[in-house]
Formats: C-alpha cells, sequence, structure tokens
C-alpha cells in the first residue's frame, strides 16, 4: 500500500486536513471516516460469533478473527482511496461500471447487505435492552430505531454531532471489553498458538464463515468509500508531496482503526473461551454464565457494550443504506421511511420466535456470501489506471485483495460442502 496518493482540490497551505469532533476537538480527516468504519466491524453481528466461537471452541478461531482484521485494513484501505481520489462513492462507480442487469444485480446484493447489516443491528441492541432493562425484544427493536431517527436529526445541524455521538459509543465499546479481557482468565500460551491456522470441523467452519462476515463488513467498503469522499473548495491543485502525505495518513488512519476493531473482537473470542460450553449458545447465555463466573458488574459491562454496539453500528447502517439508494438509484430515502423499513426484517424474525443470537450469526453468514459482490467491483476499481490514475493500485496490493476474496471465496465453498 505504498501508492503515491493524488487527490481532488482541497488545502494549500501544507496543513493537514482536520475533522471537527462535536465543535471542540480535531483529528485528521483521514482519520475520522477510519474509525466511523470501524463500527461495523464491532457491531453486535461479531458479539454473537464471536462469544459463541470462544465458548464452543476456546481459542480456535482466534486465527480467523486475526485473519478477518489483517484482511480490513487492506480492503479498507482500498475503499478510503476509492472515495478519496475519485470523489465517488464503491456504489456509485458499480453503477457506472456496470449498468443495465449488472447495476441491478450489485444493487440488490447492496440491499440485502443493509437489510442483514440492520438485522443485526437492531436484534442487538434489542437484546441488550432486555439483558439491563428487561424490556420485551420487540419494544427494544423499536426503542433502537428511535434512537438512530434522533440522533440522526442532529445531523441535520450538522455533521459533526453525528460523529462525536458514534465515536462516544465506539469507545465504550473498546474500554468494556478490553476491561472484560483484563478480569478473564486467559491462557497466554493457547492464546499465541491460536494465531496459526488449523482444521474446521463443520460447526467451527459456520462460525469462521460467519466471523469473517461480522468482521469484514460489506457495508462498511460502501460506507467508507463515500465518508472518504473530498470536497472542493476551488483552491489549487495540491502538490505531489501533499498527496504522498495525505496518503500515508490514510493507511495510519485505517490501519489505527482496524486495529481497534480487531482487539475488540479477540477481546470477545477470549473472555468468551473461559465461559462454559453451553454459555456459546446464546448472547444470553453467555451473560448469565459470565455474571455466575465473573460478577455481575461483568455481565453489566458486556451488555452495555452489547447495547453501545447495536445504537452506533445502526446509526453507520442507515448513513450506509442512503450511500447505496444514492449510488444505485441516484436518488435519497428519507432516513425515517429507511428506518422504518428496516426495522420491519427484525419485527418478524422476534415475532416469529427465532432465537435472537441465531439471527445474528446467520445474517453474518449471508454477508459473508455476499462479501465477493462487493469485494471484486473495489479491486476492479482500484486497480484499473484509468480510474485511478497514479494512485492504481500496486502489483503486491492487487495480490493481496486478490487473495484475500480468494479465501473468503474458499471459506463459503467449504461451508457449503460441509452441508452448512
Amino acid at each position: 500500500m505504498d501508492e503515491q496518493v493524488a487527490q481532488r482540490p482541497r488545502r494549500t497551505d501544507g496543513r493537514p486536513a482536520q475533522h471537527r469532533l462535536g465543535g471542540t476537538l480535531r483529528a485528521p480527516r483521514t482519520l475520522v471516516p477510519a474509525l466511523l468504519a470501524a463500527i461495523a466491524y464491532v457491531d453486535p453481528g461479531n458479539f454473537g460469533v464471536n462469544i459463541s466461537s470462544g465458548a464452543q471452541h476456546g481459542y480456535a478461531l482466534v486465527w480467523v478473527v486475526v485473519f478477518a482484521s489483517a484482511s480490513a485494513m487492506v480492503i479498507q484501505y482500498l475503499a478510503a482511496k476509492l472515495g478519496m481520489v475519485t470523489g465517488k462513492s464503491l456504489a456509485e462507480h458499480s453503477a457506472e461500471r456496470f449498468p443495465g442487469v449488472g447495476r441491478l444485480l450489485l444493487w440488490g446484493q447492496a440491499e440485502l447487505v443493509v437489510v442483514m447489516t440492520d438485522l443485526a443491528e437492531i436484534v442487538g441492541g434489542a437484546i441488550a435492552l432486555r439483558l439491563l432493562f428487561g424490556m420485551p425484544l420487540t419494544a427494544g427493536a423499536v426503542c433502537v430505531t428511535l434512537f438512530s431517527l434522533v440522533v440522526l436529526a442532529l445531523k441535520v445541524r450538522g455533521r459533526s454531532h453525528f460523529d462525536s455521538v458514534v465515536l462516544v459509543l465506539l469507545v465504550v465499546i473498546i474500554a468494556s471489553l478490553l476491561w472484560q479481557v483484563l478480569v478473564a482468565e486467559v491462557d497466554s500460551a493457547a492464546l499465541l498458538a491460536s494465531v496459526v491456522p488449523g482444521p474446521l470441523d463443520a460447526s467451527a467452519a459456520l462460525l469462521a464463515v460467519g466471523i469473517v462476515g461480522a468482521t469484514v463488513m460489506p457495508h462498511a467498503l460502501h460506507f467508507h468509500s463515500a465518508a472518504s469522499r473530498g470536497h472542493d473548495d476551488g483552491s489549487a491543485p495540491a502538490s505531489q508531496a501533499d498527496r504522498l502525505r495525505s496518503g500515508r495518513r490514510t493507511v495510519r488512519s485505517v490501519v489505527l482503526a482496524m486495529t481497534v476493531a480487531g482487539c475488540a473482537n479477540v477481546s470477545l473470542v477470549v473472555f468468551s473461551a473461559a465461559l462454559p460450553a453451553e454459555a456459546g449458545a446464546s448472547i444470553e447465555s453467555a451473560y448469565a454464565a459470565l455474571g455466575a463466573h465473573a460478577g455481575q458488574l461483568a455481565a453489566t459491562m458486556l451488555a452495555v457494550a452489547l447495547l453501545a454496539s447495536g445504537l452506533a453500528s445502526t446509526l453507520v447502517g442507515v448513513q450506509t443504506g442512503d450511500v447505496v439508494m444514492q449510488g444505485f438509484g441516484r436518488r435519497p430515502i428519507p432516513p425515517l421511511l429507511r428506518r422504518l423499513l428496516a426495522v420491519v426484517p427484525a419485527l418478524v424474525i422476534l415475532g416469529l420466535g427465532v432465537e435472537p443470537t441465531s439471527a445474528l450469526v446467520w445474517s453474518q453468514v449471508v454477508l459473508s456470501f455476499a462479501l465477493p459482490g462487493t469485494l471484486v467491483p473495489l479491486l476492479l476499481f482500484t486497480r484499473d489506471r484509468t480510474v485511478m490514475g497514479v494512485l492504481v493500485n500496486h502489483r503486491l496490493t492487487t495480490a493481496a485483495a486478490a487473495v484475500i476474496t480468494a479465501v473468503i471465496v474458499g471459506l463459503c465453498g467449504y461451508l457449503v460442502a460441509t452441508g452448512l
């Protein structure tokens, strides 16, 4: 990822571009979109698959989490670069490059991704509200949806408010999960050994594919490409040195954000590995087992982290839905209508009595199967010199992204071959 980076005209004073947070703090412009995209990597789907993985298989699937987190660094960099250089989102590029039937197929795949993501976020938040306050699942799903609408209303008065709320929730998630690891019984030697890939039985294969879908989130690529788009201000084009510095800031921002998300996901597996195997049946089971094993405070912290995850990810999710609709459909859908549509699948699932954690796991499996449909266009665009110019992928970058895509397709194929 050592390409030279060109940007649209922005600044001429040589200072790094800054992004205001909540009107008080400033951060590099590339860092905020990366951290917002990282929310997708610690959403309730991650809680469901990683807790089940840790409780049922110990540290055996840690290597899958590490692989997925490392892969995220590469592909999120490509998504950020695409938006930053071209000023267009991945959805916009896809609609232009593949008109007609191709556009409709990719649009349908992207909307499926949004639906599955919304399902996991709303169901996860509803589970957390039931654990913390005894709220019925359907009522919790409605509350999570209403929260997203309230915070999105702040965006009308300024995007900085929206960003700040999401980033505060991210801090709550990370702090809560790291605290869980500190109080858990961790076998350091076994944890280090688990980084080396090992064989997978049918149960582990299902969870491995779920981990990939939960960690390498397709909707995060759409969101990050849109969030990284620049805004022409009429100033002179940036110098080559400024472009290179911006590229390096993008790499650092993505690596930092994905490392934070990766640590959170490993933490979920690590503290769950200390729980009995039956705790992996559901998040509720893990909550009860954690309370009995480490105390009620630890269980409450898990529920708080899950609630923060559901609230933060649903905010990013509604933004992603707008990006997909505007890119493929070329017209926005009002946030209220999109949120009302998003809550319907979750309410149907909960109304049918489907076990919530099982719904979370399977939603992530669906995302894994949909992931190649997002990765392949992204790779095609970023390796195309006519699109990226001097920013076209280095051969090693393209090769790494191709290997990642091949491994994900292989995992999905292995899951099908083993009979799901």
